[in-house]
């Protein structure tokens, strides 16, 4: 896997709760869930011994990717949504049509 991406733009100041205090050191930690669940999600594992910032915007980016696919799902639904008989008449006749070139 391989560090974060993006190079820094800008540095903000937000303000944290305890909650988010806790998950910090709880990703801080060298192995566990959460540690692995970050992992999963950005596909990129954390410094051996991250600092607050460095956790705190894997968070950011975490939160990014996750309202990211969220807007594409949402998307794709309305997509499909949108697709009346004609398409998928269409698509069914192109299905058939290179089954029948694949035959001959």
């Amino acid at each position: 896997m391989s560090s974060l991406s993006g190079k820094a733009v800008a540095r903000k100041s937000v303000p944290v709760t305890a909650e988010d205090t806790r998950t910090v050191e709880l990703l801080r930690e060298p192995a566990g869930a959460y540690r692995a669940a970050m992992a999963e999600i950005l596909g990129v594992e954390l410094s051996a011994n991250p600092s607050e910032a460095e956790v705190l915007q894997a968070l950011i980016e975490a939160g990014r990717i996750a309202v990211e696919e969220k807007v594409m799902a949402s998307g794709y639904a309305a997509l499909a949504a949108a697709r009346d008989d004609d398409d998928r008449e269409h698509d069914r006749a192109m299905r058939n049509r290179r089954r029948g070139s694949s035959e001959d």
